[in-house]
């Protein structure tokens, strides 16, 4: 008697976007952006209306001279009240979530990056875009973009919904 096992295609044993997504969480050290970026590319887009409300940020560390600036800032995460009203960094001070308003407001609109439409946030009073990937209900993938960051490219980060 002979087994017949099914063949399976190699794309069947490859794990998802979303799951290499999260597997990024916990990876310690510095992580490679190509291959952040790789994955970001994979995710699916997100409407900003299913941005709405406060989510905690997290940096994927790829050695970016600007996390470092987020980490001075105690950059805590977004708060998303309107399409028009973004406090794009929240900050925390005594225990509080609180606006830094050194930076500005931004807004939310959808914007074509990478090939996909997407949400994206645009800060108002500088050269830097936002743009979101939707990993699952409760955590967005981002990557910030800027003139200021030559050619250091981009930050990659994560937000949970708060």
């Amino acid at each position: 008697m002979t087994l017949q096992l099914p063949i399976f295609p190699l794309e069947y044993f490859q794990t998802s976007p979303t799951k290499r997504f999260l597997s990024l969480k916990n990876s310690p050290g510095v992580l490679n952006p190509a291959y952040i970026d790789e994955i970001f590319q994979e995710l699916k887009p997100i409407k900003p209306d299913n941005l709405m409300g406060e989510w905690d940020g997290y940096i994927l560390s790829t050695g970016h001279p600007f996390e470092n600036e987020l980490e001075e800032l105690n950059w805590f995460g977004n708060t998303f009240d309107s399409k028009d009203d973004v406090a794009p960094l929240i900050v925390a001070k005594n225990g509080e979530r609180v606006r830094f308003e050194g930076w500005g407001l931004a807004s939310l609109c959808e914007i074509k990056y990478q090939g996909i439409v997407s949400a994206a946030l645009i800060y108002d009073e500088r050269p830097i875009v936002v743009y979101y990937r939707a990993v699952r209900s409760d955590t967005v993938a981002g990557v910030i973009e800027s003139k200021l960051f030559g050619k250091s490219k981009r930050v990659y980060f994560y937000l949970t919904k708060s």
